[in-house]
């Protein structure tokens, strides 16, 4: 009876858009989770590497509280990931896109430490001291063209005292960042010409090993702050991707990736301030996260450091905030802060630096991958423009302030 089929279906289909339309209806999830897991809890990347990352800032924020005694290799370890991640993208892209290269770097750590210096400045620099407020707006103005460790070379010893009167000290690490990828972005052009590539890193790393351990020789511990001793941190990452991949059991690479996390960990535990680089003893966390970035889905990675990937993911604005607030408020305080204070401080820094990252770091870094090549050129070009402008304002400040 196909008229009788044809009209039970048709008499069901009415009901059928009722019922629908009287079950729930589930809400899309709304932008700020689509935001979090984009950001937070990202599958497309190594979120071991993140979480060392995270650990890396943990270290450093703890060293500069007062702490943590060996958390300087927090560093080393910024310095070794780094290293590993623009080998990546300058010299694993074939082609390889100069222009795109610049941009991306720019966009990435440009608008979060104008903002920063910006700010800092604005709220600082009207009631310090006129002394302090010199250095303080000459060190500003360097750290924004990214000379900043030239000028700590000349002006203060990282471990002491005084160092506490500066709250743009820290952005010595970020200048010897944008002078490796200056080294790496030259070295990508001429890899067309280059035959032995290999060969050209192995010897600027040997070169570079060797300059450090002659300055460890000398006792120079100026050289703390300088690209060419910390170059070999920088290539060793890099080289990652010239060695052949580690191909361990399960066990073993669980075990060799627990030991490598433990000489992290041990280091910025018990490390004295005599194993800063230049030192012999900056060789094993480096190397540490050299093993750890080679070895990838380990059973010991995804328990220990993966929880502390968010952590990796704003590490760059934890970074840049936590020594100015400390600095702040030392000199609002009248005394080196401690204990809850301190601890008061690094959690108001957690906030703003969350804030950094969701308002300005994040921003920047969608508007450069969803706009033309052309707008994404001259927004580089603005950013540019306006640390340099800054630091122009800040060096005459400086200026002004020691004339009188």
């Amino acid at each position: 009876m196909p008229g009788a089929r044809r009209f039970a279906r048709d008499w069901r289909k009415p009901w059928k858009v009722l019922m629908l339309q009287l079950e729930p209806i589930q809400p899309a999830p709304g932008r700020w989770r689509t935001i979090v897991e984009k950001d937070f809890f990202p599958r497309n990347r190594r979120r071991d590497v993140d979480g060392l990352r995270g650990l890396a800032v943990v270290l450093v924020v703890l060293f500069h509280a007062g702490w943590l005694k060996g958390g300087f290799i927090g560093v080393d370890i910024f310095v070794v990931i780094s290293g590993y991640f623009m080998g990546r993208s300058a010299l694993m892209q074939h082609p390889f896109q100069p222009v795109r290269f610049v941009c991306r770097r720019l966009y990435r750590l440009l608008p979060a430490l104008l903002c920063m210096i910006a700010v800092t400045s604005a709220g600082m620099l009207w009631w310090v001291l006129q002394s302090d407020r010199a250095d303080i707006a000459s060190n500003g103005a360097y750290a924004l063209v990214y000379l900043s460790n030239i000028w700590a070379a000349g002006h203060v010893g990282y471990f002491q005292g005084q160092a506490m009167a500066y709250p743009f000290l820290h952005t010595w690490s970020l200048s010897l960042e944008m002078q490796f990828y200056a080294i790496i972005f030259v070295v990508a052009l001429l890899l067309p010409v280059i035959r032995h590539r290999r060969l050209l890193l192995l010897s600027v790393f040997t070169a570079s090993a060797a300059y450090c351990a002659l300055a460890w020789y000398w006792g120079d511990g100026q050289a703390y702050y300088t690209i060419f001793a910390r170059l070999w941190q920088f290539l060793l990452g890099t080289m990652i991707w010239m060695l052949p991949r580690l191909r361990l059991s399960c066990g073993v690479a669980n075990l060799v990736y627990a030991v490598a996390l433990a000489v992290i960990v041990g280091s910025g535990l018990f490390y004295p301030r005599s194993f800063a680089c230049p030192s012999y003893m900056a060789v094993f966390p480096c190397i540490a996260v050299a093993v750890i970035i080679m070895l990838p889905d380990t059973k010991v990675g995804h328990r220990w450091l993966v929880p502390l990937s968010p952590l990796g993911v704003i590490s760059y604005s934890v970074y840049l905030w936590h020594w100015p607030a400390i600095v702040v408020a030392n000199y609002l305080l009248f005394f080196q802060v401690h204990g809850a204070v301190m601890a008061g401080v690094l959690a108001l820094v957690t906030v703003v630096s969350l804030l950094s990252y969701v308002f300005v770091e994040r921003p920047a870094l969608d508007y450069e991958d969803r706009v033309s090549v052309a707008v994404r050129n001259r927004g580089a070009g603005l950013l540019v423009g306006g640390c340099l402008g800054l630091a122009v304002v800040l060096a005459f400040i400086s200026h002004v302030s020691r004339v009188h």
